[in-house]
């Protein structure tokens, strides 16, 4: 279980990249924007310079048409720019607000700690409510918000500060020095090119009316052949229209047997799911575990090995990671959770006999859906939640649960090479063979309890 991390059965899980997007990203992502803005400034540069050097341009002749393509290129990297520009001096700007109210805070605090620390300190302070919190407390959260936005460190704001000074110089020598050079030209050519446009859409507009003309011709053609094969297309038609209806009536016929069969399968789950719970109820979590594991041999062998590797996943999963609430959370509709072990004989009764318990999503604690990023949806969804005991202040009997997971996952981890074992000769083939055919609820059962 220390090896390879166990699959999660579709479970809906906490992606790395959701988990803590100032470690996973605020380091990616201002380098990326930063790479990018700085290889949009070398080709502004480039342009500049070489635009600068260009006889055509400085010596007040006519620019040749490279120098005012040039001329355009550069103004389309300034527009590609400008946005990104604009937000890291931002972004610069609030590192700056945020080192200053850094400092401010950690003169103003007791024992004047450091401007790194100065935060947790105002934090600590007025979450306890010291002397001064109501002071510190609007500074703190001004502090917080631009955190969250400063994500550029001291080295960063000065990488981004130099390139926005070239990018600033290369835009000031284009607009200021080139511009009154080479705008007009620009426009010039900008407005022969529309001419040659405006000419090319007439030559367009008159092949379009010759073809359409010439369809027009065809037309003619085909309905004179139209007239002469009526009777036969109509023929055809009808052959046709009575085949798709027939189709249509048998495509109808199956979405209703389709319907009733998951009605059917629903109703019959409902019931599965309601008889385990009295099961669980009057016989107790270790009974419901028994009869869940006899009952989990009716299913094929194929559906039989994917449940019990899937439930040694997800179990194996909250063994190895106690504290990841991501393995210990099932959105009960989830169709995935339902195809691999929800409808599957006897699973349910299992996950609720190890310690699951069904709660609405209105009823599940606070923040915990958006902390595990899930999907919205109604407050009566349901959810099947396995409830860690406080290490701090129950060690005991954390450690007694958490010893219990680890049993049953190597149980079923054990279970799981078992029926490969028992089956894996039988070929494809076999996976549609009753489980109970190779292997006995006898030596199941047997297992469980030698697992404890």
């Amino acid at each position: 279980l220390k090896g390879a991390a166990p699959p999660r059965l579709e479970q809906e899980v906490l992606r790395p990249e959701q988990s803590s997007p100032a470690v996973g990203w605020a380091c990616v992502l201002p380098m990326t924007e930063f790479r990018r803005a700085s290889g949009v400034v070398e080709q502004l540069e480039r342009l500049v310079a070489e635009l600068t050097s260009d006889a055509s341009v400085s010596a007040g002749a006519a620019p040749s048409d490279e120098a005012r393509a040039k001329f355009v290129e550069a103004r389309g990297k300034i527009e590609e720019l400008a946005p990104t520009a604009e937000k890291m001096r931002h972004k610069c700007e609030a590192r700056a607000e945020l080192d200053e109210l850094r400092e401010k805070l950690s003169t103003m605090l007791p024992g004047a700690p450091s401007a790194e620390g100065a935060m947790k300190a105002a934090e600590d302070l007025v979450e306890a409510g010291g002397e001064g919190s109501a002071v510190l407390a609007p500074l703190l959260k001004q502090a917080l918000e631009l955190e969250g936005f400063a994500t550029y460190g001291a080295k960063m704001v000065e990488k981004v500060v130099d390139l926005l000074q070239r990018f600033d110089v290369a835009r000031s020598q284009l607009e200021g020095q080139l511009a009154p050079k080479l705008a007009e030209s620009v426009a010039a050519a900008g407005a022969a090119e529309g001419a040659r446009r405006l000419e090319e859409q007439r030559l367009a507009v008159q092949r379009a009316a010759e073809e359409e003309r010439k369809a027009r011709e065809e037309e003619r053609r085909a309905v004179v052949m139209l007239l002469a094969e009526n009777e036969h297309r109509l023929r055809e038609k009808g052959a046709r229209e009575a085949a798709e209806r027939q189709a249509r009536e048998e495509d109808e016929r199956q979405k209703q047997q389709a319907l009733a069969a998951a009605q059917a399968e629903e109703e019959a789950l409902l019931r599965a799911e309601q008889e385990g719970e009295a099961v669980l109820a009057a016989s107790g979590p270790e009974a419901a575990c028994v009869q869940a594991l006899a009952a989990m041999l009716a299913a094929p062998v194929g559906r039989y090995r994917a449940a019990v590797e899937g439930l040694h996943g997800m179990l194996g999963g909250i063994a190895a990671e106690p504290q990841d609430m991501s393995f210990r959370l099932i959105r009960v509709a989830n169709e995935d959770f339902q195809e691999n072990l929800g409808r599957r004989p006897g699973v349910w009764l299992f996950i609720r006999g190890v310690g699951f318990v069904v709660e609405t999503r209105d009823a599940l604690p606070s923040g915990l859906i958006a902390s595990l990023g899930l999907p919205g949806g109604a407050p009566t969804d349901r959810f099947l939640i396995l409830k860690e005991p406080d290490m701090m202040t129950a060690y005991a009997e954390w450690s007694q649960w958490h010893e219990r997971i680890k049993a049953v996952a190597g149980f079923l981890h054990d279970l799981e090479r078992l029926a490969f074992q028992r089956t894996a000769h039988l070929g494809q083939h076999g996976a549609d063979i009753s489980t109970c055919t190779v292997l006995s609820a006898a030596e199941v059962l047997q297992r469980w309890e030698a697992s404890g």
